[in-house]
Protein backbone atom coordinates (compact mmCIF):
# COMPACT_ATOMS: atom_id res chain seq x y z
CA UNK A 1 0.00 0.00 0.00
CA UNK A 2 1.29 3.44 -0.94
CA UNK A 3 1.85 6.10 1.71
CA UNK A 4 -0.36 9.16 1.45
CA UNK A 5 1.39 12.48 0.92
CA UNK A 6 -0.42 15.64 2.07
CA UNK A 7 1.17 17.77 -0.66
CA UNK A 8 0.03 15.39 -3.41
CA UNK A 9 -3.45 15.19 -1.88
CA UNK A 10 -3.66 18.99 -1.81
CA UNK A 11 -2.40 19.25 -5.39
CA UNK A 12 -5.05 16.75 -6.52
CA UNK A 13 -7.79 18.63 -4.67
CA UNK A 14 -6.71 22.01 -6.05
CA UNK A 15 -6.46 20.65 -9.61
CA UNK A 16 -9.84 18.92 -9.37
CA UNK A 17 -11.58 22.02 -8.00
CA UNK A 18 -10.08 24.20 -10.74
CA UNK A 19 -10.86 21.79 -13.60
CA UNK A 20 -14.33 20.79 -12.43
CA UNK A 21 -15.29 24.42 -11.89
CA UNK A 22 -13.94 25.68 -15.20
CA UNK A 23 -14.50 22.66 -17.48
CA UNK A 24 -17.40 20.89 -15.77
CA UNK A 25 -17.62 17.52 -14.07
CA UNK A 26 -18.33 15.53 -17.25
CA UNK A 27 -15.36 17.03 -19.12
CA UNK A 28 -12.91 16.51 -16.27
CA UNK A 29 -11.28 13.10 -16.34
CA UNK A 30 -9.11 11.62 -13.65
CA UNK A 31 -6.18 11.69 -16.08
CA UNK A 32 -6.67 15.46 -16.65
CA UNK A 33 -6.74 15.99 -12.88
CA UNK A 34 -3.57 13.92 -12.50
CA UNK A 35 -1.80 15.90 -15.23
CA UNK A 36 -2.82 19.25 -13.68
CA UNK A 37 -1.73 18.03 -10.23
CA UNK A 38 1.54 16.69 -11.65
CA UNK A 39 0.93 13.18 -10.30
CA UNK A 40 0.37 9.85 -12.00
CA UNK A 41 -3.27 8.84 -12.62
CA UNK A 42 -2.74 5.87 -10.29
CA UNK A 43 -1.83 8.26 -7.46
CA UNK A 44 -5.34 9.72 -7.43
CA UNK A 45 -6.73 6.29 -6.54
CA UNK A 46 -4.58 6.24 -3.41
CA UNK A 47 -6.81 9.04 -2.11
CA UNK A 48 -10.12 8.52 -3.92
CA UNK A 49 -12.05 5.40 -4.95
CA UNK A 50 -13.42 6.92 -8.17
CA UNK A 51 -14.50 10.21 -9.70
CA UNK A 52 -17.74 10.38 -7.69
CA UNK A 53 -15.84 9.73 -4.44
CA UNK A 54 -13.42 12.50 -5.41
CA UNK A 55 -16.28 14.94 -6.01
CA UNK A 56 -17.98 14.14 -2.70
CA UNK A 57 -14.79 14.34 -0.65
CA UNK A 58 -13.74 17.58 -2.30
CA UNK A 59 -17.23 19.00 -1.77
CA UNK A 60 -16.87 18.24 1.96
CA UNK A 61 -13.36 19.70 1.98
CA UNK A 62 -14.60 22.96 0.42
CA UNK A 63 -17.56 23.15 2.83
CA UNK A 64 -15.30 22.56 5.84
CA UNK A 65 -12.85 25.22 4.63
CA UNK A 66 -15.71 27.64 3.98
CA UNK A 67 -17.26 27.13 7.42
CA UNK A 68 -13.90 27.61 9.13
CA UNK A 69 -13.42 30.92 7.32
CA UNK A 70 -16.98 32.08 8.02
CA UNK A 71 -16.55 31.49 11.75
CA UNK A 72 -13.27 33.40 11.93
CA UNK A 73 -13.53 35.96 14.74
CA UNK A 74 -17.02 35.04 15.93
CA UNK A 75 -17.61 34.65 19.66
CA UNK A 76 -20.47 33.11 21.61
CA UNK A 77 -21.01 36.33 23.55
CA UNK A 78 -21.65 38.41 20.42
CA UNK A 79 -25.12 39.73 19.82
CA UNK A 80 -27.08 37.91 17.13
CA UNK A 81 -26.59 40.85 14.78
CA UNK A 82 -22.81 41.08 15.41
CA UNK A 83 -22.45 37.34 14.92
CA UNK A 84 -24.41 37.21 11.66
CA UNK A 85 -22.73 40.36 10.34
CA UNK A 86 -19.29 38.88 11.08
CA UNK A 87 -20.21 35.63 9.31
CA UNK A 88 -21.71 37.58 6.41
CA UNK A 89 -18.58 39.73 5.90
CA UNK A 90 -16.36 36.68 6.36
CA UNK A 91 -18.27 34.97 3.56
CA UNK A 92 -17.61 37.97 1.32
CA UNK A 93 -13.88 37.94 2.18
CA UNK A 94 -13.63 34.18 1.69
CA UNK A 95 -15.35 34.28 -1.71
CA UNK A 96 -13.17 37.17 -2.93
CA UNK A 97 -10.01 35.40 -1.77
CA UNK A 98 -11.10 31.97 -3.10
CA UNK A 99 -13.28 32.55 -6.17
CA UNK A 100 -12.73 29.05 -7.59
CA UNK A 101 -13.68 27.35 -4.31
CA UNK A 102 -16.68 29.67 -4.01
CA UNK A 103 -17.79 28.75 -7.55
CA UNK A 104 -17.21 25.05 -6.89
CA UNK A 105 -19.36 25.17 -3.75
CA UNK A 106 -22.11 27.02 -5.59
CA UNK A 107 -21.98 24.67 -8.56
CA UNK A 108 -22.43 21.55 -6.46
CA UNK A 109 -24.56 22.78 -3.54
CA UNK A 110 -27.73 21.43 -5.17
CA UNK A 111 -26.21 18.95 -7.58
CA UNK A 112 -27.42 15.34 -7.69
CA UNK A 113 -23.77 14.41 -8.26
CA UNK A 114 -23.07 15.13 -4.58
CA UNK A 115 -24.71 12.43 -2.53
CA UNK A 116 -27.12 13.11 0.32
CA UNK A 117 -24.67 11.78 2.89
CA UNK A 118 -22.06 14.38 1.89
CA UNK A 119 -24.63 17.18 1.95
CA UNK A 120 -25.87 16.08 5.38
CA UNK A 121 -22.32 15.76 6.69
CA UNK A 122 -21.46 19.23 5.40
CA UNK A 123 -24.26 20.72 7.53
CA UNK A 124 -22.41 19.83 10.72
CA UNK A 125 -19.63 22.24 9.72
CA UNK A 126 -22.21 25.01 9.83
CA UNK A 127 -23.80 24.00 13.15
CA UNK A 128 -22.62 27.12 15.03
CA UNK A 129 -24.39 29.26 12.43
CA UNK A 130 -27.54 27.15 12.72
CA UNK A 131 -27.36 27.61 16.50
CA UNK A 132 -27.14 31.41 16.22
CA UNK A 133 -30.12 31.35 13.86
CA UNK A 134 -32.12 29.45 16.50
CA UNK A 135 -30.89 31.81 19.23
CA UNK A 136 -31.97 34.79 17.14
CA UNK A 137 -35.44 33.33 16.77
CA UNK A 138 -35.76 32.46 20.46
CA UNK A 139 -34.63 35.96 21.46
CA UNK A 140 -37.18 37.33 18.95
CA UNK A 141 -34.45 39.26 17.14
CA UNK A 142 -35.07 37.25 13.97
CA UNK A 143 -38.44 36.59 12.42
CA UNK A 144 -39.89 33.15 13.06
CA UNK A 145 -39.15 31.88 9.56
CA UNK A 146 -37.57 28.69 8.20
CA UNK A 147 -33.81 28.62 7.77
CA UNK A 148 -34.20 28.44 3.98
CA UNK A 149 -36.06 31.76 3.90
CA UNK A 150 -33.54 33.35 6.25
CA UNK A 151 -30.66 32.21 4.01
CA UNK A 152 -32.47 33.36 0.87
CA UNK A 153 -32.79 36.90 2.20
CA UNK A 154 -29.38 37.17 3.85
CA UNK A 155 -26.81 35.18 1.87
CA UNK A 156 -28.33 34.75 -1.59
CA UNK A 157 -28.19 38.49 -2.43
CA UNK A 158 -24.51 38.47 -1.47
CA UNK A 159 -23.85 35.37 -3.61
CA UNK A 160 -25.55 36.95 -6.61
CA UNK A 161 -23.54 40.16 -6.24
CA UNK A 162 -20.31 38.20 -5.82
CA UNK A 163 -21.01 36.30 -9.04
CA UNK A 164 -21.61 39.61 -10.83
CA UNK A 165 -18.44 41.00 -9.27
CA UNK A 166 -16.41 38.01 -10.51
CA UNK A 167 -17.85 38.33 -14.01
CA UNK A 168 -16.90 42.02 -13.88
CA UNK A 169 -20.47 43.12 -14.57
CA UNK A 170 -20.57 44.95 -11.25
CA UNK A 171 -17.96 46.34 -8.86
CA UNK A 172 -18.97 45.41 -5.31
CA UNK A 173 -17.75 48.24 -3.06
CA UNK A 174 -17.64 48.59 0.72
CA UNK A 175 -20.61 51.00 0.52
CA UNK A 176 -22.59 48.42 -1.46
CA UNK A 177 -21.73 45.78 1.14
CA UNK A 178 -23.05 47.96 3.97
CA UNK A 179 -26.24 48.71 2.06
CA UNK A 180 -26.86 45.07 1.14
CA UNK A 181 -26.28 43.89 4.70
CA UNK A 182 -28.66 46.53 6.09
CA UNK A 183 -31.38 45.55 3.59
CA UNK A 184 -30.87 41.84 4.32
CA UNK A 185 -30.91 42.44 8.08
CA UNK A 186 -34.11 44.49 7.85
CA UNK A 187 -35.76 41.70 5.85
CA UNK A 188 -35.18 38.99 8.48
CA UNK A 189 -35.54 40.86 11.77
CA UNK A 190 -38.54 41.83 13.86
Amino acid sequence: MRVKDDKKHQAICDAAIELITTKGFADTSMSKIAKAADVSPATIYVYFENKEDLLNKIYLYVKEQTSRELLNGVKEEMSVKEYIKTVWYNFYKYAKKNPINFSFGEQFANSPLVDGISKEESLRYFQPMLDIFQRGKSEKVLKDIPLEIFAAFTFEPLKILLKQHFSEDFKLTKKHMETVFDIAWDAVTN
